[in-house]
């Protein structure tokens, strides 16, 4: 099961794409988010958003109004909303709605330490959805320890690295270094090549390069 929270703007289609985007199913919690006082084509595109859920066999979103005016009261509303369903992972589905309801949420998240898979569905056509998996999220929610950067940056030097090359070049026992390549492959950083090689994954390259 997961949470969705989805910021709305005049338009539902943004939203329903992502949804079946991502493969919403029915034991799955949506929320849309709006900044009040609800206008009424906002109100007529939830409506028309819950209508198709509906029809879709999609889950039903619930509607959640936020004072935008008070942003650390919006935050705050947000951590509730969220704070409702501990375990859940957490899916951020952004391209829609003002820009401050993004920024809300992206707060809300980071104050709660809680890694969320990112959905960007773009308004224009001919632009690709982006999902970001929570693996990026919570690798750049929680650091590294100094001998773990030591041996990714050195994984990301050298594609392929064996354990015994990182050995020599790092100063560190083998078992030392196994055990580091373990912890990294967990967190999704490194990825194992044949023969005990190991390589940097994208997560790895865009937070540590």
């Amino acid at each position: 099961m997961r949470v969705f929270l989805m910021p709305l703007g005049f338009h539902e289609d943004i939203l329903l794409r992502a949804l079946n985007s991502m493969r919403a199913r029915g034991g799955d919690v949506v929320y849309v988010l709006t900044c009040g006082p609800i206008l009424g084509a906002v109100k007529r595109a939830y409506e028309s958003l819950r209508a198709l859920c509906l029809r879709q066999g999609l889950p039903e979103p619930s509607l959640v109004e936020l004072n935008c005016r008070d942003f650390y009261g919006a935050v705050r509303r947000v951590k509730e909303v969220v704070s409702a369903h501990p375990g859940l992972e957490v899916v951020f589905c952004s391209g829609g709605g003002l820009r401050i309801l993004i920024h809300i949420v992206e707060v809300a998240l980071l104050a709660l330490r809680r890694p969320y898979t990112l959905h960007y569905e773009p308004e224009a056509e001919g632009v690709d959805p982006v999902t970001v998996p929570s693996a990026f999220m919570e690798n750049a929610m929680r650091g590294l320890s100094a001998i773990e950067e030591r041996v990714l940056r050195e994984v990301i030097a050298s594609p392929g690295v064996s354990v015994k090359e990182l050995s020599a070049k790092l100063g560190l026992k083998e078992k030392s270094v196994r055990n580091v390549l373990t912890r990294l492959r967990k967190r999704g950083l490194v990825a194992k090549r044949a023969r005990g090689r190991a390589e940097p994954t994208q997560i790895a390259i865009a937070l540590y390069a």
